[in-house]
Formats: C-alpha cells, sequence, structure tokens
C-alpha cells in the first residue's frame, strides 16, 4: 500500500516565538481552550505518552489529561500497568497532543512522578461508581480468558456492591508529568511548518526556533 498522493495544505494559522508569551504553560492552555472550543474535536485532552518499557522499546499510548499544573501535567492510571511500570524504572515520559482540526501539535517532555496520595483520592472519589468498579476489577495490561469474562466480573462486583462506597485501589493513582521541554507546532503551507521549543533552565524558560 503506497500513500505517496495524500496531501494536504496546512493554511489555518501562523506562530512567532513572540506569541507564547512569559510562561509557555499559559500559551499551552491558551491553545487547549481553542481546542476545546471547537465543535471538530471531541476530546481535545486525549494525549498520545510514550514511555519506555522494561525491553528498552518506547510504547506509546493515549491517556486522558485531567489537570494542569504552573509547570506539570497530571493524568490518572493503573499502576501496574504497562506504563506504569515502565515509568517505575523510568521516569522519562513524552506527551503529545495533536490537533488536527487547527492544525497544531504540542510535544512535551519531562519527569513522571506518581501524585500525592489526598490527590489521587480525591480525583477517584469524583468519578462515576461504574469507573471506580471498572478501575477495581481491571489488572490493567494483564492478559485475560475472554472479553466476557471480563464483563461477567465486572457485573458481579457492580451488583455486590451497589450500596457501598468504594475505596481506591492502592494501585492506581496519578501520573503527574514535571515539564522540562514544550515544543509547539503550527502547520504552514508547503510543509514550512512554525515550530517554537521551549526548555526550562536553570528556573527560567528559554526559546528557540526550529527549522520545519
Amino acid at each position: 500500500m503506497e500513500l505517496f498522493n495524500y496531501r494536504k495544505s496546512y493554511n489555518k494559522d501562523k506562530l512567532s516565538i513572540n506569541d507564547i508569551g512569559k510562561n509557555p504553560i499559559d500559551f499551552f492552555i491558551k491553545w487547549f481552550k481553542e481546542a476545546e472550543n471547537s465543535n471538530q474535536i471531541i476530546e481535545p485532552n486525549a494525549m498520545t505518552i510514550s514511555t519506555i518499557d522494561e525491553d528498552n522499546f518506547p510504547s506509546s499510548r493515549v491517556v486522558l489529561l485531567k489537570q494542569v499544573k504552573d509547570r506539570s501535567i497530571v493524568f490518572f492510571t493503573n499502576y501496574n500497568s504497562k506504563k506504569g511500570r515502565s515509568l517505575e524504572k523510568n521516569q522519562n515520559i513524552c506527551a503529545s497532543f495533536y490537533w488536527a482540526p487547527l492544525e497544531r501539535q504540542v510535544i512535551i517532555r519531562g519527569c513522571a512522578k506518581k501524585t500525592s496520595f489526598n490527590e489521587s483520592e480525591n480525583y477517584f472519589n469524583s468519578r462515576p461508581f461504574e469507573s471506580q468498579a471498572a478501575a477495581i476489577i481491571s489488572n490493567q495490561s494483564d492478559d485475560i480468558d475472554s472479553y466476557e469474562a471480563l464483563l461477567e466480573n465486572y457485573n458481579s462486583f457492580i451488583d455486590q456492591n451497589k450500596n457501598t462506597k468504594l475505596k481506591r485501589p492502592y494501585n492506581w493513582g496519578g501520573i503527574e508529568i514535571f515539564i522540562n521541554q514544550i515544543e509547539f507546532w503550527q502547520g504552514r503551507k508547503n510543509r514550512l511548518h512554525n515550530r517554537v521549543l521551549c526548555n526550562f533552565i536553570e528556573d527560567n524558560w528559554k526559546y528557540k526556533l526550529l527549522s520545519p
């Protein structure tokens, strides 16, 4: 299968290094809100995170951004999952957002750490009961006999605990990515895209332009 003739001209917007302002996190929030307001983007908080697994191979998957802090972003997961085990051994992580209708991409690199007990508790308790149950019964990334068996286990748990306040599993909680680099990418005509790289160096943000 050849895809040589797949062509798209990017002409929605442009990006200057001067657009970023003093804090690229604020600029990320600006772009995020514009993605959020686009009726063509279903989940603006969907981000692809990449980790290095135990075999030293990169592994990528989509998770949902749940919080933006002063210099970090947060998502939640099962700590015993493949991504959780990878981050236990290698805290380096990359997260990327691609908002195709806006012809924009953001790439974030940083160091991942577990959020505090209270942060994980508060978010777990805010989730719908059914989502809490799923987090409890799923041994994420483990082999299963069949999807039907998984559903049977889930439905049985729901029936037995429907009048119970569920407790967060010890192995489920937040992952906070402490950002040391952000790249903003704006698609431009003739593949001459705008790229601005922001590095956090000695407690300050340093910017530079990258060739497309």
